[in-house]
């Protein structure tokens, strides 16, 4: 087996990104198989090994959900390079909602995505749901455009998202396009929320065994194939997002966002590709950027881009 050399990283932000971690620091590691780049980003919180066992399981020689993918994408990342192209020739990447950040200011953040096009943005949603609702209500009412999405990686129950929903205001509902995960899935729970208040539901966890009771489901790169997800379910919209990584697996799940853009653009919900701001700015992040509600991705380079950047690190032989 060839030689696989890593740079450790840690990204930083701040406030929590979810309502399964209260963290602010997230290490990761950027691999280099034969020339080929990618990132290894595990969220423990929701349910991959430590940083420490994934890269004792690439040494080995095994593999886990996360490890398969990256290794598939620097394979991709190799080849590009090899031939001396980008992989987004050719390549439109689809539109983004805004990922809300909770470390910064309201105001700014409404004056960005005003500036930058976005007709939607992302909320992490938590147990305290009336704080979710004000919220929701402020945005609302700055912005009375904007499609309103929020994500509470299951963290309700039933009656609590039932309260969430019945004290909504009219207009903030009217502007509701769609909510992730309020509860875990459970096929009938979920069709009887549909049925009773209107709502689109999306699914993430408990993809594989879905039936009813969604309208979209999310697919991040960094930890499955969207070709899969369409197969199991043909006829649910794919919304791809990114797994909140750094700059290098964003840009690959922009890459694959734009594949399943182009081979299947009916079937793609606007992306949630756009998260580099949620974390400390870094030469990588900096290279990203956003036009219209679209990630502009490192195009200048070859394979995902960032050669320069990537050939300044100190890499160190996994061994």
């Amino acid at each position: 087996m060839s030689s696989i050399y890593i740079h450790r990283y840690t990204l930083r932000s701040g406030a929590a990104l979810n309502s399964a971690s209260v963290r602010r620091e997230f290490p990761g590691a950027l691999i280099c198989v034969e020339g080929g780049f990618a990132a290894v980003h595990p969220w423990p919180e929701f349910g991959d090994a430590s940083l420490e066992v994934q890269l004792q399981t690439l040494r080995d020689g095994g593999t886990t959900p996360l490890l398969e993918r990256a290794l598939h994408c620097a394979d991709l990342d190799r080849e590009a390079r090899a031939q001396g192209v980008s992989l987004f020739e050719g390549l439109e990447v689809p539109r983004s909602h805004y990922s809300w950040s909770q470390s910064l200011p309201t105001e700014m953040q409404l004056r960005y995505l005003q500036s930058q096009g976005f007709t939607a943005i992302k909320v992490k949603g938590f147990a305290n749901y009336g704080e979710t609702r004000r919220f929701l209500e402020c945005v609302a009412k700055a912005m009375p455009e904007l499609k309103l999405r929020v994500d509470f990686n299951g963290c309700l129950d039933a009656p609590t998202f039932g309260k969430f929903i019945e004290f909504l205001p009219l207009r903030v509902y009217r502007q509701l396009d769609l909510i992730e995960d309020p509860v875990p899935y459970d096929a009938a729970m979920w069709q009887g929320f549909r049925d009773k208040w209107g709502v689109r539901l999306a699914l993430d966890k408990g993809w594989r065994n879905g039936t009813t009771g969604f309208d979209a489901v999310v697919v991040k790169p960094a930890r499955r194939d969207w070709r899969v997800v369409a197969d199991v379910h043909p006829q649910s919209p794919l919304m791809l997002t990114s797994a909140m990584d750094h700059a290098l697996g964003q840009a690959y799940a922009a890459y694959e966002a734009a594949l399943a853009w182009r081979d299947h653009a009916g079937l793609v919900e606007q992306c949630g590709l756009v998260t580099h701001h949620l974390f400390d700015g870094d030469p990588f992040f900096e290279r990203l950027s956003v036009i219209d509600g679209v990630l502009q991705v490192d195009r200048s380079g070859t394979g995902l881009g960032f050669d320069d950047l990537l050939n300044s690190l100190e890499w160190e032989v996994l061994s």
